[in-house]
């Protein structure tokens, strides 16, 4: 694989993970008012070769799913599970870290967009010599 398609394959995986951590501070908000909820957290690891970034893991709580062989639909279901807890416990959601992880997922998403358009540019570059 040429290095200008491995890296615009490295920025497309990259952007589908941070859209799911998003997705998770996203949800964690939403629920910042519902009763005994407790957040979730993504965390990422290394992509394959060493390479971006993947999703490894959502955990809430003491619980840690490992959210790599979930697919599709079931992976929506996994990343909205709730654990079961008695009524009338606040929720345990921390706006200002929420936002924190919102910011923080925002610009990473961002930089690798502009490795995309930067390795798009360089084929189109590519290209142009060729013809």
């Amino acid at each position: 694989m040429s290095s200008i398609s491995s890296a615009m394959h490295t920025g497309a995986s990259a952007l589908n993970t941070y859209a799911w951590g998003m997705t998770i501070v996203a949800h964690n908000v939403a629920n910042v008012n519902t009763d005994a909820f407790e957040p979730q957290r993504i965390h990422y690891a290394d992509g394959p070769g060493g390479e971006g970034v993947r999703l490894n893991a959502v955990s809430q709580g003491d619980r840690l799913e490992n959210v790599l062989s979930v697919q599709g639909q079931e992976r929506a279901q996994a990343l909205s599970a709730s654990l079961p807890f008695e009524i009338g416990e606040p929720g345990g959601t921390d706006l200002p870290l929420e936002m924190t992880h919102m910011i923080s997922t925002q610009r990473s998403y961002e930089a690798n967009a502009v490795s995309i358009r930067t390795a798009d540019e360089m084929l189109g570059t590519v290209l142009d010599l060729k013809a």
